[in-house]
């Protein structure tokens, strides 16, 4: 099958391979394709979920009415995972900003967490600079930079993101290091939330490896082979989460991708489908929290789509606490945005058009 996008070296047959020579034909592609590393990346991700040590002066910032975590791309996703999780445990708000002003809301008793990985992106300093003229508390998340050069000038507080890879390959350093942030302002209960979510994606580590054939990761990439990702979220709650499978689809996969959550979609987007539908294949993400209704309601919509794209696959979560669960599909989703770019045969890893973008500003 053709699609819209074009094809590098990657998988030919329509067939996804099978048996011990698909498996080595999976590895081959993978040596051949991901020549910057994204499998050893991704291999690493579980071990990223662990609750750093808090430094003294961010046990010591008073204790916010709200928090605003600011940043854009793959550094702000993990702020996304973490109001989800914030809304179900604490009685403070979070927010996330994307853009270059904050809101006219945020004062003094608002904590502002400015997330950039290289410390240089310009919407976060923005931001961070206008947190500054209005006195509230600060927080820099950076591996260095322009950020952590103002963050230490004006004595605000740095807590270090680790390694080089890409920021989109950081959403557990940056989770783990707010969750650790509001467990030290005493915003949320001191007790290890990432330690079945480490353990269980350590499991989805070894079950989706290249060695193994990639699994249903690997299975729902060919299927989505030369067509547009719709991913809808069951429910608000895994909103973040289809958030992060577009992104990883545009920047792992280079393939556009669209996003929709229950019930929402069914007030406007399902008159979308009496168009062409075509080139969409449906990702469906689903919690176990879903109640009867919203469950009845998905399903009478998956009546109605089914015959109207090229298809549908339905991704649960695993686990048992929340934030397990929301890991799991945003694991599930990194793999499956992998594999696609190994069977289109681009490496997963350069994101030349933003790197361009960046050069023309």
């Amino acid at each position: 099958m053709v699609g819209p996008f074009p094809e590098g070296k990657g998988l030919q047959s329509e067939d996804p391979p099978s048996g011990t020579g698909g498996m080595r034909e999976i590895v081959k592609l993978v040596e051949e394709i991901d020549r910057e590393g994204m499998q050893s990346i991704l291999l690493s991700f579980p071990q990223q979920l662990r609750l750093p040590p808090i430094s003294p002066d961010i046990e010591n910032l008073p204790r916010p009415r709200q928090m605003v975590v600011v940043g854009v791309g793959g550094s702000a996703i993990g702020g996304d995972i973490f109001r989800t999780y914030m809304a179900r445990l604490s009685l403070c708000p979070v927010h996330v900003i994307r853009g270059y002003c904050l809101p006219l809301w945020v004062d003094p008793k608002t904590l502002v967490v400015a997330v950039s990985c290289s410390g240089r992106t310009q919407e976060t300093l923005a931001m961070f600079q206008e947190a500054r003229k209005r006195k509230t508390p600060i927080v820099a998340v950076t591996r260095g930079g322009d950020l952590e050069k103002a963050a230490l000038e004006a004595k605000i507080p740095v807590a270090k993101l680790q390694g080089t890879s890409p920021p989109r390959t950081t959403l557990g350093n940056t989770l783990s290091i707010l969750i650790a942030l509001a467990q030290s302002l005493d915003l949320i209960p001191q007790e290890d939330p990432l330690e079945e979510a480490q353990t269980l994606l350590s499991d989805m580590a070894r079950e989706f490896h290249p060695s193994r054939g990639g699994g249903r990761a690997f299975e729902m990439a060919e299927k989505l082979k030369g067509a547009i990702p719709l991913i809808y979220a069951g429910g608000p709650s895994l909103e973040a989460v289809a958030t992060r499978w577009k992104g990883q689809f545009n920047e792992n996969s280079k393939v556009p991708a669209f996003t929709n959550t229950f019930p929402e979609l069914g007030h406007n987007e399902i008159v979308g489908w009496e168009g062409d539908m075509n080139p969409f294949h449906v990702v469906l993400l689903r919690d176990k929290e879903e109640t009867d209704l919203q469950s009845k309601t998905i399903s009478a919509t998956l009546d109605l789509m089914r015959n109207r794209c090229r298809g549908v696959e339905e991704v649960r979560s695993r686990g048992e606490n929340l934030l397990t669960r929301l890991l799991s599909l945003v694991y599930m989703g990194d793999w499956v945005s992998y594999y696609l770019a190994i069977i289109r045969g681009v490496d997963p890893t350069p994101i030349p058009l933003i790197e361009e973008l960046k050069r023309r500003l």
